[in-house]
């Protein structure tokens, strides 16, 4: 299976061999999108764009000199780059940033990896071994061309004019990292604004099938979550609709990373180190064997005969150190390039399935506000049918309330014209006592006025109802006649009584405090509380709508980001296989031929050793 496979993997064997075709068809162009606008590829801006696409022109890494700082007076690596005419030195960090800045403005395309770096283990285990540390310089020297070069003959990475700056003699990369266009990416890819570019050139398909069109594999066709696994750290199961193509393509690149980092790289380390411990026992015996041959030299033909074994013993152990050489070069480090181009196939997977992610988000939003402004509207619809009923009803007792105040009014008239007529039979009882009393009922009432009387102490009494004293009405007596006054037989006032005396200022101060606080919390409290339910209401349902035009603006510009992307990552998927089969088809010629050319050193030096000792005489 390939990155450009279109069957689907639920109904195809992930490992079965491709069927090459007689007459590979063309591969069309491919997108890329880039996070700022860039010149579009397929015109030169520059005379190192002019040399990058003369068909003769290889980037080389000439040299490693140790370069002095001289703000820090530390010494580091400078790689001498030669375009042309043209040389320019650049240290392994600036290498670093430039594929970050590459990564950052064409998040969807595969940028070519450059060699890891060491860890502070392994620089204090190199320190002090000037050999290895020239055989990790000279490592580094071979991979950072390599990385030239595929940068250089990339469709639309050639193009990029940042990558032209870094290739130009004079040019400070330190002060070019602080202007634009590198100081105007943005932070996060996710939510920039996707720029097309679209490669000019045609790539022509060996040995693998035509893919679909980008526009065709950028469908994102439903399918169940997790039907075909997933690499570790991008579970797929967090969306609801994945797409199987780029599952199936995390599975693949999750296989062919622990293929290659597994048993493939343990097997061929091992090899190696065998090799080596051949190579040092062959030198070890071809030095016995030929001081061997010096003890014989009684019998000629048998001295020539072990000289020429020794010699042929030399000779297998320069050819395998020369295969490992060819090994280490043409095989290790090609597969070490490609196990990090998987880790960078994944980062690509992995941006275009956290846009997806954003994609399905903004999806629930849009459905939550949805369901939000259908139990707002609801609620609206049921305040004015509520409300269009108490209007019904306040209008239909309305008249009723009408005819009754009529009544009530025509009814206070009458009893006022009575009150008025009877104002008039008021009269001065027998004693001089006034009474409401008409004369003529005033014998009739005088039992409902003494059982009135007998529940308020302090009513009026007259004196047919009150009790005699004796003497209570001589005035020759002295005494006043206290009936009529309950309030006469009041206790004396007494003068050791506490009396309240009135508040103090400071008193009156922290009561008026505490009525000011009082009132703040009222006020704020009428301010939390709505007081008008139905602007509230109205007010909610506005925002939702506008935040729903939003929410949809959002989703319609996250798909169409998706759909770029799905485009820009497959298209790329595709140039990405034919490189990587042209690629893997060298690693296994080059394997084979230093075989080769290692069995026919051996087998050269061993006839001759062979012809000299059939000489011996028996």
């Amino acid at each position: 299976m390939s990155y450009s496979d279109t069957d689907d993997a639920s109904t195809k064997d992930v490992l079965q061999p491709h069927t090459p075709p007689p007459h590979p068809p063309a591969l069309e162009p491919y997108m890329a999108f880039t996070t700022i606008p860039r010149a579009a590829p397929g015109t030169t801006c520059c005379s190192i764009s002019t040399l990058l696409h003369n068909n003769h022109t290889t980037l080389l890494v000439t040299s490693a000199t140790k370069v002095a700082d001289g703000l820090t007076a530390t010494a580091f690596v400078a790689y001498t780059i030669k375009v042309g005419d043209n040389e320019v030195k650049r240290r392994y960090s600036e290498f670093e940033s430039l594929r970050k800045v590459l990564c950052r403005i064409y998040p969807t395309l595969i940028v070519p990896p450059i060699p890891e770096k060491h860890s502070i283990s392994n620089y204090a285990n190199i320190q002090n071994k000037s050999k290895e540390d020239a055989a990790m310089v000279e490592k580094r020297k071979r991979m950072l061309q390599k990385f030239l070069n595929r940068l250089a003959k990339h469709e639309i990475l050639s193009y990029e004019h940042v990558f032209h700056r870094f290739l130009e003699t004079g040019v400070s990369w330190t002060e070019l990292m602080h202007c634009p266009p590198i100081s105007t990416l943005p932070k996060n890819a996710l939510n920039a604004t996707l720029t097309a570019s679209s490669s000019s050139a045609n790539l022509l398909r060996q040995g693998y099938d035509q893919p679909p069109s980008p526009s065709a594999s950028s469908q994102l066709s439903p399918g169940p979550a997790g039907s075909s696994g997933h690499p570790g750290g991008v579970p797929p199961q967090i969306l609801r609709e994945p797409n199987p193509r780029f599952i199936d393509s995390e599975v693949f690149t999750q296989k062919f990373s622990n293929q290659l980092s597994g048993s493939m790289d343990r097997s061929q380390k091992k090899v190696v180190r065998k090799l080596g411990e051949i190579a040092n026992d062959n030198s070890d015996l071809g030095a016995t064997l030929n001081g061997f041959s010096l003890n014989e030299s009684d019998c000629v033909p048998l001295a020539n005969a072990i000289e020429k074994i020794g010699q042929a013993v030399d000779s297998s152990f320069m050819a395998t150190t020369a295969l490992m050489q060819a090994l280490e070069i043409n095989v290790n480090e090609p597969m070490q390039e490609y196990v990090q181009y998987a880790s960078i196939i994944k980062a690509i997977l992995k941006f275009r399935h956290q846009k997806h992610i954003q994609s399905e988000s903004t999806a629930d939003q849009l459905e939550a506000k949805r369901s939000s402004l259908e139990n707002l509207e609801r609620m609206e619809t049921e305040a004015k049918r509520i409300e269009s009923a108490l209007n019904k009803g306040s209008a239909t007792s309305g008249g009723a309330h009408t005819n009754s105040s009529n009544n009530n009014t025509s009814g206070s008239i009458a009893r006022s014209e009575t009150t008025t007529s009877t104002d008039d039979d008021h009269s001065i009882s027998e004693e001089g006592t006034f009474t409401n009393e008409p004369e003529g009922i005033h014998s009739s009432t005088e039992h409902r006025d003494e059982a009135a009387d007998s529940f308020n102490p302090y009513a009026r009494t007259s004196s047919s109802s009150a009790p005699k004293v004796a003497g209570a009405d001589d005035p020759s007596n002295g005494q006043v006649d206290t009936t009529a006054n309950p309030y006469a037989q009041l206790p004396p006032a007494n003068p050791y009584a506490h009396t309240h005396s009135p508040p103090s200022s400071g008193a009156v101060k922290r009561r008026s405090t505490r009525l000011n606080v009082f009132s703040a919390l009222s006020h704020t409290l009428h301010s939390i509380v709505d007081v008008d339910p139905e602007a509230t209401r109205r007010n909610n349902i506005g925002k939702t709508r506008d935040a729903i035009v939003q929410l949809e603006e959002q989703l319609e510009t996250t798909n169409s980001d998706l759909d770029k992307i799905s485009r820009a990552v497959q298209g790329d998927l595709d140039r990405f296989q034919l490189q990587k089969t042209k690629d893997l088809r060298d690693i296994l010629l080059a394997y084979a031929k230093a075989h080769q050319k290692w069995c026919q050193k051996n087998l050269g030096s061993w006839q001759e050793a062979k012809d000299n000792v059939e000489q011996i005489p028996v």
